[in-house]
This record gives structure tokens, sequence and C-alpha cells, in this order.
């Protein structure tokens, strides 16, 4: 038995470290006596790790020293082995079991304990436990037991011990690091050196001057990064003008527009180019630009240099080999492989390979990898130039070239060879044009002095910029696009600020900390931001308003935990050095899990109420899984081609989906489980041309020479077609029957006005930073909205139409968040809101209090309160109609719920969540059975059968009921029956069944229906009439010709006031207030949210009066309704969410609703019961 560990106990490492320490040390001493031997003495520390770009890590040399350094490392290795025996404090157990506790402590367990630990990190795990004993499903970790660092547990509570053997749940990793080993190896030929370091440091000195100049493109990309973690624009740290890095006044490029191709695969090929201004290097596309493939590894004096896929430049020592070293200011290894070979990799995972160095020459990269073995080759001309490239499922690229320059990439197929990019140059060799596949050109380049002065983008936007040498380097000065944004660009180096002012005049400002962070950033708007920065990390920003966000990350780059406003921690742990997410723990301590083999795949995932999803693989070298087994068993079997797409898809219950592709990767059919096959024709470049419907029915799509969709024709040959601006976005679109609706943008892209193409217009104006703060509406109606210093809005005004005198009619609503962005309180003249949120930002509570406004309308007070499971699903909602509760499976599909008066409806699934009962108490409703499709074909009700069948494109083609269980072959056999026809564009356009008879539906273009004919039934169908927003103008009878009338105004306000015999009448914000039809009118009267709380009027009826209810979710609660000269009548409403579940009334009785659960807004039975009573 041994002492139970837990939460804050310590755990250990053994001596051997430190011994490796005091090895180093004597080690060095030896090597230095060599070096004092050979008469000169420099020693320069011991430390060898990568501290930022531009530094040059000192390597090993082994021309001084040999014999002393052998012997100083056969010193330190002896001294490591006799102080591998005792353990010596390195951190504590971080997190513990949720609800099991010892001595009050959270019981420590294996594989989810989190350890921090001095020597490896803070995300280190529990690895062992005890094979008799387990906490929360997993082993109980104890006193002696080890964690994945190879650390182990030094005290245990004094009163709890735990027997049983050690079981192990993770990989232990070796105590002693590799890099520690390398660190002092390093050390040892470093103090052996004598005089040649001096020299070395001034070139170290010249290059680090060279390359540490400006940062790179990972930097940036790191920068931009850490500000989406902490939910910041990427403006605020100083990326603006797609893009310019406003801190160096560098112009640069990584993004989509210069992604030219992605090659589907199990390790996909991204054919992405970079450019960047501050880059010296030279590259197949010309002066600063650069391709993954062209990255290599070089000798630099006494290290190396590593040109990465950026293009950046990373110095490393000249690692031994067996050895590997981090870098941590670009997050990544270098290893030394026993055969001489190279590589480069990070938490990613992906590899990158290069071959043993030769003299001076650069190693270039041979191959990528993942961890699984997937690879990608490359292989070069005698110049160095990237010839051909074989991925993991054997495609090949080729690469040609012209004067040096790459001119296209091409994929060999079965069908011959596929130009894929396309490159052109001006005289100077730089790069002028990229075309795509097609030989449309996607990208086109300006260039002056060797810096680029324009690009424009595939949708047409033309981005200009203006550059000065400032401080000995070339900067943007300014930047303006062809759709009117314009900037300038202010560099103040003295005073460590710099400044953007647009057109309009508007300005922002950066203010910079000594390491050229972003400090404080004044928007546009002059709202302020601050933000701190751990070890170069972005780890916090003080946002307007006060609040602060923060992040923590380890050495890595790996995100470690994010702190919101409140205090609210969320916690990610990994699998062991990888970027491998391996647990999550959340603010209201849940937490899941993924688990992953020594591979790295995932093998099992677990959700935060334990229930587990399985991956199962064919062998070890599949990387993508065969199996997946649900929580409750099911498995979905997976069928992979050699690029890694899914070609077929078997479901838990054996039904069958195929896919199938062309060379290309491009998905050309999908056939069902019913044989059912949709078609994909794609054009040159890529991008969908044809769909193909099981039907037969086509639809078609055209695009612009800049890529974007200008027509799309439906199945019945009608064309919808769209315009775009420069910035990509609708200027216009013309619908099926020829109506044009415009919309029209500032500079930065925010919608100014929109045409409704009926002679109504929005408006809309922004402040600096582009929040609405005006809005006009075809009805005349204004809304301003007001901000609050955290950017959040604080109120929203309503103007409308005048009053009858003339008055001007306004109304307000106020809102409060709080530091989280959480709406807290709302108010109107009606009411105000108080919302309480849970640890994970779900609402918990929601009150309401009436203002004496709004309790004159009778409005009364009211609170919903919500509970939810670990997985954040709902369990409970109390309101004022009583609780109602939900039960759920292990898969999230909804079991039961528990109605206010103990009734239960419950349901009952097949397979991964198909319904195959609904039960109310212990009474079946429905009992359904279903295609290999999970559609329903036949469901029964109480003695009733309907059975249902499908076409094609799996829409209802008829249904048909009986009494008794024989099966249906046509819906004339059934009592009730009906059977179903389409439009080519999927509409309704006819009913046969056995009341009606014939109904028919006729549409237009826009798919409005225009006419509905039920002959049987004698009404011949009047044609329906509409204005050019689709409000109801008129109807005329079938006879007439539509065209030969003049047209009818058009309702601009889309008020309708008269409609056959009916005439209506609206307050000022739209609300009808007034029905009348003869000798009836109704009445109407709103709360502040337009809701209908009071009517009164004459109706079929007689005379009445009605009060409306609402809860705080504003969902109608109860009704009140009096008729004159009779007793009032109410009836209360429960809701499930915002469906209606049932109706209670004053003599107990009730109406409880059940609905289809593959059509979730459709009644499927009305359950009803007398007072008291139990169905």
């Amino acid at each position: 038995m041994t002492e139970a560990a837990r939460v804050g106990d310590t755990i250990g490492h053994s001596h051997a470290l430190a011994g490796m320490i005091a090895g180093t040390i004597v080690g060095g001493l030896i090597a230095a006596a060599g070096a004092v031997a050979a008469g000169a003495l420099f020693v320069a520390g011991l430390a060898a790790s990568c501290i930022g770009v531009g530094v040059l890590l000192i390597g090993a040399s082994l021309a001084v020293g040999y014999l002393t350094g052998e012997a100083a490392t056969a010193a330190r290795d002896g001294i490591a082995d006799a102080g591998a025996g005792s353990l010596t404090p390195k951190g504590n157990i971080v997190t513990g079991s949720p609800n099991v506790f010892i001595n009050g402590k959270p019981a420590a367990l294996a594989t989810n304990s989190q350890v921090a630990c001095s020597d490896d990190g803070p995300s280190m795990q529990m690895a062992q436990g005890s094979d008799k004993v387990s906490i929360n499903g997993q082993p109980a970790s104890r006193v002696g037991d080890k964690t994945n660092c190879d650390a182990q547990v030094m005290e245990g509570s004094p009163n709890v011990f735990i027997g049983g053997g050690t079981v192990t749940t993770l990989p232990i990793k070796p105590e002693v690091p590799d890099w520690l080993y390398k660190v002092s190896d390093l050390t040892l030929l470093f103090a052996g050196l004598v005089g040649g370091v001096g020299g070395a440091a001034g070139k170290l000195g010249a290059l680090g001057k060279l390359l540490g100049k400006l940062p790179g493109i990972n930097k940036l990309a790191r920068i931009a990064c850490r500000a989406g973690t902490l939910m910041t624009a990427t403006a605020a740290v100083g990326i603006i003008a797609r893009p310019v890095d406003i801190v160096s006044g560098q112009k640069f490029l990584d993004g989509e527009d210069d992604l030219d191709f992605v090659l589907p695969s199990r390790l996909p090929v991204a054919w992405q180019r970079y450019w960047r201004s501050g880059n010296p290097g030279d590259g197949v596309l010309g002066r600063g630009w650069n391709l993954f493939w062209e990255s290599s590894l070089q000798p630099y004096q006494d290290g190396l240099v590593w040109r990465a896929p950026s293009g950046d430049f990373v110095a490393f020592p000249r690692v031994p080999r067996g050895h590997k070293t981090y870098c941590e200011a670009e997050k990544c290894w270098l290893m030394h492989n026993d055969d001489g070979s190279w590589q480069l990799f990070d938490v990613g995972e992906q590899i990158f390979h290069y071959p043993p160095l030769a003299g001076d020459q650069p190693s270039r990269l041979s191959m990528i990898t993942d961890a699984i073995g997937n690879a990608t080759s490359l292989f070069y001309d005698d110049e160095g130039l990237l010839s051909e490239l074989v991925d993991s499922a054997g495609q090949r690229l080729m690469c040609r070239y012209a004067q040096g320059r790459l001119r296209e990439v091409a994929l060999q197929t079965a069908e011959g060879e596929r130009t894929l990019a396309r490159y052109d140059y001006d005289e100077q060799g730089q790069l002028t044009t990229v075309s795509n596949r097609a030989g449309e050109v996607t990208r086109r380049f300006g260039w002056r002095d060797g810096l680029m002065i324009s690009h424009q983008d595939a949708a047409g936007l033309l981005n200009e910029y203006q550059w000065q040498e400032i401080d000995g380097v070339p900067r943007v000065t300014a930047y303006r696009n062809s759709a009117g944004e314009s900037l300038e660009f202010g560099y103040d180096f003295a005073g460590g600020r710099r400044s953007a002012v647009r057109g309009d005049g508007k300005r922002a400002e950066w203010r910079l900390d000594d390491d050229d962070n972003v400090a404080q950033y004044i928007d546009f708007d002059q709202r302020r931001y601050g933000f701190i920065y751990q070890r170069g990390e972005l780890c916090s920003v003080l946002l307007p308003g006060g609040a602060q966000r923060q992040s923590e990350w380890d050495p890595y780059g790996r995100l470690l935990s994010e702190t919101d406003p409140l205090g609210r921690v969320t916690r990610y742990q990994y699998s062991r050095n990888s970027g491998r997410l391996f647990a999550v723990a959340y603010p209201d301590g849940s937490s899941e899990a993924q688990h992953w083999d020594t591979l790295g795949r995932p093998t099992r995932y677990v959700d935060a109420l334990g229930n587990a999803t399985l991956y199962r693989y064919p062998d070890d070298e599949e990387s993508l899984p065969a199996g997946v087994i649900d929580a409750l068993g099911g498995e979905v079997k997976l069928e992979w081609d050699a690029r890694g797409q899914l070609t077929r898809y078997t479901d838990c219950s054996g039904s069958v989906t195929a896919y199938t592709y062309d060379a290309l990767g491009q998905l050309t059919a999908q056939t069902d489980a019913e044989g059912h096959q949709t078609r994909y024709l794609w054009d040159n470049g890529g991008r969908l041309h044809t769909l193909i419907h099981p039907d037969g029915g086509e639809e078609r799509f055209n695009w612009n020479a800049h890529g974007q969709l200008a027509e799309h024709q439906d199945a019945l040959g009608s064309l919808t077609r769209w315009q775009y601006n420069a910035l990509g976005l609708p200027v216009s679109i013309t619908d099926r029957i020829n109506r044009t609706r415009r919309y029209h943008y500032s500079p930065q892209g925010w919608l100014t006005r929109l045409e409704n193409g009926n002679g109504g217009e929005y408006r809309f104006s922004y402040d600096a930073v582009g929040r609405v703060l005006a809005e006009e509406r075809p009805d005349d109606t204004r809304h301003y909205y007001r901000y609050g210093a955290a950017g959040l809005l604080e109120e929203h005004r309503e103007v409308g139409l005048p009053g009858s005198a003339g008055e001007l009619t306004q109304r307000e609503q106020r809102f409060r968040f709080d530091e989280a962005g959480q709406l807290v309180w709302r108010g109107n003249a009606s009411a105000e809101w108080h919302y309480r949120f849970d640890a994970m930002g779900r609402l918990r509570e929601l009150n309401r209090l009436p203002t004496a406004s709004g309790a004159a309308l009778g409005i009364e007070p009211d609170s919903v309160q919500m509970r939810y499971d670990a997985a954040g699903r709902l369990l409970g909602e109390q309101g004022v109609n009583g609780e109602l509760q939900y039960q759920w499976d292990a898969l999230a599909n909804l079991q039961a719920l528990t109605l206010p008066q103990g009734d239960r409806l419950q349901w009952l699934y097949y397979g991964s969540g198909h319904a195959s009962a609904i039960k109310f108490n212990q009474q079946v409703v429905s009992e359904f059975t279903r295609d290999r499709l999970h559609r329903e074909t036949g469901r029964s009700q109480g003695a009733l059968q309907q059975q249902r069948r499908y076409d094609a494109m799996g829409r209802r083609s008829w249904q048909s009921s009986a009494f008794g269980h024989d099966k249906l072959t046509r819906p004339e056999d059934g009592v009730l029956w009906r059977a179903y026809r389409y439009t080519g564009r999927g509409e309704l356009a006819g009913v046969s069944d056995a009341l009606r008879g014939e109904v028919h539906y006729g549409y237009d273009a826009e798919g409005r229906l225009l006419q509905h004919r039920e002959p049987n039934q004698g009404k011949p169908g009047a044609r329906l009439v509409y204005d050019l927003a689709d409000n109801l103008l008129g109807e005329r009878s079938p006879q007439s010709d539509i065209d030969a009338h003049l047209p009818l105004a058009p309702i601009v306000d889309n008020r309708l006031t008269h409609w056959q015999k009916l005439f209506y009448r609206y307050d000022a914000w739209g609300n009808l207030i007034s029905r009348r039809n003869g000798l009836y009118e109704q009445h109407y009267r709103y709360d502040a949210d337009n809701r209908l709380v009071q009517a009164h009027g004459r109706g079929p009826q007689g005379e009445f009066e009605a009060q409306y209810h609402y809860d705080a979710l504003g969902r109608r609660s109860r009704k009140a309704v009096r008729y004159k000269g009779k007793t009032e009548q109410t009836t209360r409403f429960l809701w499930q969410g915002y469906r209606l579940l049932q109706e209670q009334r004053d003599d107990g009785s009730r109406r409880s609703w059940s609905y289809d659960p593959a059509s979730p807004w459709s009644p499927l039975a009305a359950l009803e019961q007398a007072g008291d009573s139990r169905a």
C-alpha cells in the first residue's frame, strides 16, 4: 500500500539532471584546461539556446581540443550516472478528480491529472497509477508513480493508502532531455575554443544585424495568431493595408490570395507563395519571394542558417549527430540524425528533411513527412531547381523554368499533363502575373527598384504602395486601393510611435515598447488598447473600457490557458511536445480529452460526461481511421483512396454512401444507399459548373473572369445574375424575374445603401471603426445606435412616423454588458431584464421586472431558470408554468421530456439517432419504419398505419393511411391518401388526395405563389399580383391577362393597408393596430418589444377583450380572453425552446404536442388530457 497522491503534492526528478550539469561544469574545466594549454582562454557562456531571429548560435568546432573534449564528455557522463539515484523537487500536481477528495484535496489520477514541472513544462501529465483502484475511470496515482516526463510523486496523503501494482497509461519520456545533453556537449566544445571565438562573434554580429533588422513572415503570423486568440483585430497589433506591418514598415504577402493551389493528398501540398520586402533572398519567383520547396540548410561561419519555407532566415548551431536543439524564437527544433541528415520540425509534427551537408553548399529540402509516415519527396536538377515533386499518393508535379525563373507547374495525370499555375515576369525578372489552371490571371504585381508598388487580386482590387527609405530600410509610407480607401503612414523611431491617417482624416496610432512590440494601440475612433508580453509573446490585452483578456503560451508556442475578463480560465493540455490537444479543462470544472497513439493518430475522445468515441485503424501505416465507434457502440466504417479522400461511408446501420473523384481530386459523383446519384461537373478553374440531380435536373453555374459566381441557371432555365465591386462585394443581384436589387458601399466595404427594387431604400451610416450609427428604412423609420467605451451597444433609439397630431414618436432600448461582453441588463419603456450566466457563458437565469408603463399594459414580473449538464446540454427549465426536464443519451439525442405534471414524452432510437418510436407515459404515440436513408416509410398512430414513398430527390411522392398492417403499393389503396407533384425547382406543383381531389399551385420563376386552384371544390383560383418587394398588391381572375392591366402602385413602405375586404392600420413602428372587415373590427396594442399584449373589438363570436402575457424570453405564457356575457377563459402555454409543447386550461385539462422527428416544427400528435389524468 502506497500513499495516495493529491493535487499540490510534489513531484521530483532524480539527481541525474543535477549530476549532468555538474558533469558539464567539470567537463568544461577539463576542456578549458586543454584550451589554456593551446595558448588562449575565452569563455563565452554555457547556454546555446536560440534567443531570437538574427542571433546566430555558436556551434561545435572539432578542430580544437578533440582529446580534451572526449575526456570532458566521459567526466560529464560519469557524474550524471552517479546522480540518478535521488529526487529533487521540480513541481506539483496541478489538477485532479472533480469529485473525489483525499484530505480535502482532489485525488490525483493517471492521464487526467496535469503536472507542472519546472524542467519539462507546465503541461505534463501523470502517466502511472494503481492497477487495482480507479478514480473517474482512471488509475489512482500514488507516491512513486511517474509522470510522462519521468518525474515521480514524492509525497502523498499521510493516512490514505492505495494498493495494487503499477499501470502505465501514457508513454514516459527519458528523464534527461535531449536538449540538455546537447547543451552540455555544446558547452564543452565551446569551452574548448581558444582563439577563434572572438572573431566569430564579430561575424555573428554582422549576420545578426542583417537578419535581425526586420521581423519575418513567421513572426508576423504568430503576432496575428496571438491577437486573434485574445479576440483582438490584427490591425491593433500593426498589421494593416492588405497587409503591411506598420511596426517595421514591411510589405508582405502570405494569405489565401497567394495560395496558388492545393494538391489533395494525405499530406496535402499547399503551393503557397510568400513575399516580404525585408527578405534579402532571391528565389525562383524573384527577389523577396519564396516557395516552400526553396527551403534549405546551409553552413555559415561556425553555425547553420535555415531558410524556412516562408523565406525567413533562422540561425542554428551546428548540432552534433544524434542531437537536436530548440529555437524558442521560431518555435522549431533542428535535429542532426546519425546518418548526417537533418530534420526541422515544430509541434505540428510536419517534418522537413535535408540531406547531409556537403562543404559550404546548401542542403535542399528533400522530403516532407508527417508523424504517420506520409511523405512528399522533392527532386532537383543540376542547378538546384525543383524538377519534380511526388506526394504520398504518387501524384507528380513538374516544374518548368526560363532564365532561372519558374514558369509553370503541371500535374501528371492519366489524361496527360494539367497546368495548375503559370507565372510571367517583366524584363528585370520580377513576377508580374500569376494564372490559374484555367489560364485566368489571379494576381498582378507592379514593381519599382525591386519593391512592390502594386498588387491586384482575383476580384480586381488594385492595391498601391509608396515607399521611402527610412532609417536605412525601405518602408511603406502610403497605401490606396481602387475601392477608394487610402492611408498615409508615419514613423517616429525616436519616440517609438507609428501612425496611419485615413483619407477621411481619421488617425490611428501604435506605441511600441523597447522590443518593438505594440504596447498601445489608439484606434481610428480613439479608443485605446494595451498589450502585455511575456518572453516575447503577446499574453494580455487591455481592452477599451478596462476589461482584460489573458493567455498563457508555453515555450513551444502552444496555448496553455485563456482567461476572460471575469477571471474564467480555460486550460489546454497537450500530448507531450506535440501540438496535439490532449485535454481541455473548462471554467466550470468540466473537461474533455483526446487520446492519441504513438503515431499521432486520435484513438479515443472522451466528452465532459465520460462518453467515449473510439477510432479504429487497419494497420500502423494508415493515417486515416477505418472505423469510428460511438459512445453507444455503433460503428461508422470509412474507406479512403490513395489521396486520403473518402470513397465509401457505411453508417452504423450498414447503409453505404459512395464518392468518386476525378484526376484532380474533385468530387464527381455521390451515390446514396438507395442508388440515387448526384453528379458534379467542374470548369477548368476548379469551380462547380454543373450539378446534375438524381432526377436528371441540372443546375448550371457560370463564373466571371475574377472567379466570382456571375450566373446561376436553375433546372427550368431561369437565371439569377450577380455583379461585384473591386472589393468582391455584390453590387447588384438580378433575380429570375429580372428584378434588380442594388448595393452601395463605403471605401472600407461598409454597406451604405440598399435599393430594394421597389423604390424603397435602406441607408446606413457608420462610426470610424465600422459600427452602424444610423439606419433609415423604406417606411421612414430611423434607428440610431450609441456605443460604450468597450465598443458594445449601449442605446438603440427608434424614431417612428409622426403621430396623428404630428408629434414626434420615439422609443429607446438600453443595454449593459459585463466585462466579458455578456448582456447582463436590458431595459425599455415596458420592462427591464437581468441576465445571469454560468461559468461557461450559458444563460442560467433571466428575470424581467415591468416598468410602471409596462405594468399598466399588464406585464408581470417573470423569471426563467436553466440547468445544464457538464456537456452543456439543457437539463431543466423552470418557468411560470412549471419545470420542464430533459434527458439525453450519450449521443446527445433527446430521450425524454418530463412535463410539469409528471407526464413524460419519450423517444426511442436506433443507430446514431434515428427515431423508432415516440411514447407519452406508457402509451405509444407513433412507431416508425425507415428505409436505408433513414427516411420514414411508415408510422403507426393507434390502429391507423401510414406509409410513405419518396422520389429520386428525396421529396415525399405519396402517403397513404389504412387500418391494419397490409402493405400499400399505391396511394389509392389507403383510406386517407395524398400524392404530391413538384416543379423542376422543387416547388409543390399539385396534390391529389382522397378528400379534396386535385389541388394545383402555380408559381412565377422566383417561386412566388401565383395561383391556387381546387376544381373539385369549385375554387377556380384567382391570380395573385405582387410588387417588386414581394408585397401582395391584389388578385386577378383566372381569365384575366395581368399584363393588360395598368400595374398597381407598389407598397414602398412595406405596409399593406388594404386586401380584398380587409383594411389595416399600423402604429409608428409598423405593428398592426387595427383590422376591419365589414362589421368586424379588432384593435391591438403592443409592448416596447412589439409583442401583442392587448386586443379588443368585435369578431365572429361577438365582442371580446384579450390580454396576452409572455415570459422573460418573450414566449407567450398565458392568454385570457373574455367575450361579452361570458366568463373569462385562460390558457397557459409551455414551451420546449421556441416550440409550443403544451396548452394548460383553467379546468386542469391540457393538450400536449408531439412533433415529427424529421420536421421539428410539424406537429405529429395532439395529446388531450382531462384534469389530473395521465394518458
